[in-house]
């Protein structure tokens, strides 16, 4: 046989490698658990010989792969944030009890760039892919809205493009949480943001509290807005702006429990009460939030749930027993310690 016009299998680059077939396996799929010096000499024998993968041999050994790809954004420990992981945990069970395994992935710029996401499709490595925590910084996603890839946006959605997703009522929940401390009597309520402008709840959550605010006839503050960059650090920083901004805030309102667990820090080292002397209410009712001291009010968000539902509904996408998912989940004002200030005669005091 001319050498020339030779198909290389993965047992060529595996022998010539030597390394196991599933070494060779391993990289191709692009496994972390493989070293870097054993990925370089596979790929380099892998470019020396031309191998192509047969990709249509691969669509005709199986027609699913019966794997779901999760995709996160660039942040540092995504994967430990309690937020992204009570979703992935929902998504995961639930993929276990269809029958479906996991590939977690990071939405980085090689990934982007390199449009590895097509190549997670087209080689058949997923069936399908959900993404939590999209922002509008994700271009790609626009690339994913005719349906031919399974794809589908995790607690987020987008008003630009036409995608799937599964999402909390957060208008309703941060309108809920902004009432709850009006009807308290609290008419200088700081916010502390995150994401505005770039993640469409975290925007939709700022305008559902600017109506709620309006709407009960306290005008619209600009200095009572910070941002507090969806960490703890960034609500400490954000709540001593609040207060340095405006002495006479009695209330606050965090986008993300993160954050409002931050301001409680910061409010207690600089010696002021909570919820005596200012009230604190945050969003998401991570578990860290009941035993915060005193316990978090908070909307709570069912994000176990929402990746349980999230991955059945990804599952009736790839087998065609829906062609789109567009589903808003309730969610609640859970209401503890924190919150229980409301004004007399100007001075905060404890709700009886």
């Amino acid at each position: 046989m001319n050498e020339s016009k030779r198909r290389y299998t993965i047992k060529d680059i595996a022998e010539q490698s030597s390394v196991s077939l599933s070494t060779v396996s391993l990289v191709l799929n692009d496994n972390p658990r493989i070293s870097q010096t054993t990925r370089a000499r596979v790929l380099k024998t892998i470019e020396r010989l031309g191998y192509q993968p047969n990709r249509m041999a691969r669509a005709l050994a199986w027609r699913h792969t019966r794997t779901l790809a999760i995709l996160v954004p660039q942040l540092r420990h995504a994967f430990a944030d309690v937020y992204f992981g009570e979703i992935v945990s929902g998504i995961y069970d639930r993929a276990s009890g269809l029958g479906y395994k996991i590939l977690l992935e990071v939405a980085r710029n090689e990934f982007i760039d390199n449009k590895e996401y097509h190549q997670l499709y087209d080689q058949k490595f997923v069936d399908g892919m959900l993404f939590i925590g999209a922002n509008s910084r994700h271009r790609f996603v626009s690339e994913l809205t005719d349906g031919s890839r399974p794809f589908m946006l995790v607690n987020n959605y987008s008003k630009e493009f036409d995608l799937n997703y599964v999402v909390s009522n957060y208008r309703y929940g941060a309108w809920q949480a902004a009432q709850h401390l009006v009807r308290l009597g609290h008419k200088r309520i700081g916010f502390i943001g995150g994401g505005v402008g770039e993640i469409q709840t975290s925007q939709d959550i700022l305008d559902a509290f600017k109506e709620a605010i309006e709407d009960s006839g306290i005008g619209p503050d600009p200095n009572l807005i910070v941002d507090g960059w969806l960490t703890e650090e960034g609500g400490m920083k954000a709540a001593e702006e609040l207060l340095r901004r405006n002495p006479d805030v009695t209330a606050i309102f965090s986008l993300n429990d993160r954050m409002a667990l931050g301001a409680i820090k910061k409010l207690n080292e600089l010696g002021l009460r909570v919820p005596q002397d200012v009230a604190v209410v945050g969003f998401d009712d991570i578990p860290q939030a009941s035993f915060a001291i005193p316990g978090l009010t908070t909307v709570h968000q069912p994000l176990y749930e929402i990746g349980k539902l999230a991955c059945e509904r990804m599952v009736e996408l790839i087998h065609g027993k829906v062609s789109r998912v567009q589903e808003v989940m309730p969610i609640y004002l859970t209401v503890r310690e924190s919150c229980g200030a409301r004004l007399k005669d100007g001075v905060a005091a404890p709700t009886i």
